[in-house]
């Protein structure tokens, strides 16, 4: 299969997969629902010509889901280990990085006054 008919064969897909909001008001809702749940098709829905929701059945929901959950654990982990990368890549490159701990002794401070400041605090 070449390119060209790939695309041509994805556009008759969707266009296959659209279905008027009026549709639904036309008696063709339990149709509709029955095609999704037995084939497991989607369509989406157009509301005055333009794309307003999509009907997938509960077991591609769930895939959708779950996979959109994994998405954002991955995506948290990448961004934690580019924030390690980075703070690793100052510490590396900044002569005067200093671990936390160090900087308050030396600033005169203790770790007790710093945490009973931090609970006398309050944000509106």
């Amino acid at each position: 299969m070449n390119y060209k008919d790939f695309i041509i064969g994805d556009a008759l897909k969707i266009a296959e997969s659209l279905v008027s909001i009026s549709d639904f008001s036309k008696g063709k809702t339990s149709k509709i629902f029955d095609h999704v749940q037995h084939s497991n098709a989607e369509y989406i829905v157009l509301k005055n010509n333009k794309p307003a929701a999509v009907v997938v059945s509960m077991p591609a929901y769930r895939e959708f889901a779950e996979k959109a959950y994994k998405l954002d654990l991955l995506l948290e982990y990448l961004e934690e280990i580019r924030l390690s990368d980075l703070a690793e890549s100052r510490m590396n490159s900044d002569p005067k990085a200093q671990d936390f701990f160090d900087f308050i002794k030396e600033q005169g401070f203790s770790l007790d006054e710093i945490m009973d400041g931090y609970e006398d605090v309050e944000i509106e």
